[in-house]
């Protein structure tokens, strides 16, 4: 992406220009353009088409992967296209792309389940936590975490935390986290918003805890486009 500047120097500007921003702009340099896809594209369906949005001035939908795995989309017209000598009767390209208007990021929205501890432990023993989610495995899965007499409600949470980070289940899809009497489970991919995901706390062999049932879908998921 470039960020153009505009030169605003004047009679008063002294020995130094003064500039302001002005427009943004992005592109795309690649080399060995592969032109077929699953749907069958052949070499040479890919090739003319890329030579008919080239010599038509046809804008042309691009959507990026950087490495970190975000995304993002927009339509632009190739400016450079260059054929590469081929290799084994298979023909690549340089191409460059000059972006027309903003660029949309497609990353998705990671799904965000928020589940509040409450209640005094009366009896020490353990608290059940089940956590069911679409994928995971052995879902709906109860998880005992050990509390002690008196423990209140921001240490049970503590220790609901420490316990969920340590099941290979649970992180193998969520990141924990959560301060205070918040439990806090984070989709670690964002993908399309699961409805029968939930964090349930209960009274196991304990008592004094408030059942919780049902928690809260704080954030949907949305699955990247």
């Amino acid at each position: 992406m470039t960020a153009a500047m505009i030169d605003a120097s004047h009679k008063m500007s002294g020995a130094w220009t003064t500039s302001v921003p002005g427009l943004l702009s992005w592109s795309i340099d690649a080399d060995a353009v592969m032109l077929t896809d699953s749907a069958g594209l052949t070499v040479e369906a890919g090739r003319q088409l890329l030579l008919s949005s080239f010599y038509n001035r046809i804008l042309v939908h691009v959507r990026y992967v950087r490495k970190d795995g975000s995304k993002f989309q927009g339509y632009a017209a190739i400016t450079d296209l260059s054929e590469e000598a081929p290799h084994d009767d298979v023909a690549t390209y340089k191409i460059k792309l000059d972006g027309s208007g903003a660029p949309e990021e497609v990353n998705g929205t990671k799904q965000v389940e928020t589940v509040t501890v409450a209640g005094t432990v009366t009896t020490a023993g353990n608290a059940t936590i089940t956590v069911t989610a679409a994928g995971m495995t052995g879902s709906p899965k109860a998880i005992s975490v050990a509390v002690s007499l008196n423990d209140s409600a921001a240490v049970v949470a503590q220790k609901v935390r420490e316990t969920l980070a340590l099941d290979s289940a649970v992180i193998a899809l969520f990141d924990v986290s959560g301060v205070g009497i918040a439990v806090v489970l984070t989709r670690k991919v964002a993908a399309a918003n699961d409805a029968t995901l939930n964090i349930a706390i209960a009274n196991g062999t304990c008592a004094g805890l408030t059942a919780v049932p049902t928690s809260t879908d704080t954030t949907p998921g949305v699955a990247p486009i």
